[in-house]
């Protein structure tokens, strides 16, 4: 009777002569084998290509486990604004996110409260109430700046030869009737001293006495001047208020970037903004 190779290699123990005598082999199953080779359960398998088939042991008995499990810490929130995660349950579902940035977490100190707040703060500079206020006033400022800058830009590019010529000076501008920048020739066609001194007193004038007035009382909102010569605000409800609050930021943010624009378009393409985008008027004819 012949035994198999299957057969022999299920046999228990085996025995062995040698010239000393009978020697026993303990040997095991190919179900014990195959039980042996799955790891222990204390030792997680990773299979993020998913080279274990799904009638692998490994896979049968549990031993696979998502990789971003050991990646994340257990209070770590998840977030999934886009939804790529199959299982839900594995998402925090409470967290409230950036609207400006729906991957990130809203930053704690940007509720929505300040008109304008998007929750956009991926660098963290306001750290604190201290900070959120500067950087509030900060970005008013250069939000104000900008508007004024984005509309005078191009009407000096416009007028400036013709009022220049009215009163018999000669004309400021750069080549190609560009506004002077400190991209293409600078502001050295400002000669006359008196106009950098005029400037910067009167910048220094209006920040000395913000100062000054912070020091005696703290303002509820540091960014209101109390400018409002057309009385817009004059008989507005709380909502309207924050629509024109609301308006103010975000044609100041548009007006930041739009000067900032000016000012690469001009120093790439060596030529005005109004030649740019079809603006020049011939005043003279």
């Amino acid at each position: 009777m012949k035994i198999t190779a299957l057969a022999l290699s299920s046999i228990p123990m085996t025995v062995a002569f040698t010239s000393k005598g009978p020697v026993f082999i303990q040997t095991t199953t190919l179900a014990d084998s195959a039980v042996s080779t799955i790891p222990s359960p204390d030792k997680p398998i990773f299979d993020p290509l998913g080279l274990y088939s799904a009638n692998s042991p490994e896979r049968l008995n549990g031993l696979i486990k998502p990789l971003e499990s050991s990646m994340v810490s257990e209070a770590k929130e998840i977030l999934d604004p886009l939804r790529l995660y199959n299982d839900q349950s594995e998402v925090s579902g409470h967290v409230d996110t950036s609207p400006s940035l729906p991957f990130l977490p809203r930053p704690a100190l940007l509720d929505g409260t300040l008109p304008g707040d998007r929750g956009f703060d991926p660098f963290n500079f306001a750290s604190d109430a201290n900070a959120l206020r500067w950087q509030r006033k900060a970005e008013l400022k250069h939000a104000r700046l900008a508007m004024l800058a984005a509309f005078g830009w191009p009407m000096a590019e416009l007028l400036h030869k013709n009022i220049a010529d009215a009163f018999g000076l000669a004309p400021l501008l750069a080549s190609n009737d560009r506004v002077p920048s400190i991209l293409n020739d600078g502001l050295i066609h400002a000669h006359f001293p008196a106009f950098w001194i005029a400037t910067i007193a009167a910048a220094a004038a209006l920040e000395i006495s913000e100062s000054v007035a912070e020091n005696v009382a703290s303002k509820l909102d540091p960014t209101d001047y109390g400018f409002d010569p057309l009385n817009f605000l004059g008989g507005k409800t709380d909502g309207q208020k924050r629509f024109m609050h609301e308006a103010e930021v975000f044609n100041g943010r548009l007006g930041m970037l739009a000067i900032a624009t000016f000012a690469a378009q001009e120093f790439v393409l060596k030529n005005s903004v109004i030649h740019q985008i079809g603006l020049m008027l011939h005043l003279n004819n």
